[in-house]
């Protein structure tokens, strides 16, 4: 396939791919047709299905685009860190903390609806299974990082980093079903840096109200 050919069709893959993200912030999956995105995106009823097969398909290739998106903004976060912080597990947990907040905040809409994909999964074989292997990927990275730094002193003797890995990415969910519900009520970073030390971040990192992306408000003063 000549080069152009090969950049336009992964433009329009995009292009309905983008369209899907609205269809499914407005209406909600159950709700979205292919003939909706289909018209949000200004294409004829059937260009959907020349690259997705099914709404389910474009779904999951939303999930994709997101996990790729936060991989990436993880590996470039700790590849920020100096080299005296890369061999400290708990520095590195934290780095990932900050990058979860960034791409939630970056990538809001997407996030939101994606929540959705934790209650299809118990009726969607397709989505349980996506879900289910993006969890099980994350809590095995984040148990081999929490077994080093148990070894290394940084959690206590005795901690279970299966279990810790599980509250980690628990507190993670809920700050996003909690930020969806309530945009700008706390600090992303303060919250996901709390999750990551294991304590409750300072009444002057966590108090007052945060704009749209989860920094602190202006007050309009000097």
């Amino acid at each position: 396939m000549p080069k152009i050919a090969e950049e336009v069709r992964a433009a329009r893959r995009e292009q309905i791919i983008a369209a899907a993200l609205a269809c499914f912030a407005r209406a909600g999956y159950h709700a979205t047709t292919m003939a909706d995105v289909a018209t949000q995106a200004g294409v004829s009823k059937g260009t959907p299905y020349l690259y997705f097969e099914s709404k389910e398909a474009l779904f999951l290739a939303l999930h994709e685009a997101w996990d790729c998106g936060l991989a990436d903004r993880v590996d470039a976060a700790v590849a920020a860190l100096t080299e005296a912080d890369r061999r400290s597990p708990r520095r590195i947990l934290r780095a990932v903390a900050a990058a979860v907040a960034d791409h939630v905040l970056a990538e809001t809409g997407t996030c939101r609806v994606l929540m959705e994909a934790r209650a299809l999964a118990a009726h969607e074989p397709a989505v349980a299974t996506t879900v289910r292997a993006a969890d099980d990927k994350a809590h095995e990275q984040l148990e081999g990082l929490i077994t080093a730094g148990v070894h290394a002193g940084e959690w206590p003797a005795g901690t279970d980093p299966a279990l810790t890995a599980r509250l980690f990415t628990a507190g993670l969910y809920g700050l996003m079903a909690q930020w969806h519900l309530a945009p700008g009520s706390f600090s992303w970073h303060a919250a996901a840096a709390a999750l990551a030390v294991g304590q409750l971040p300072d009444a002057a990192d966590s108090g007052g109200t945060y704009s749209s992306h989860g920094h602190p408000a202006s007050s309009g003063g000097s």
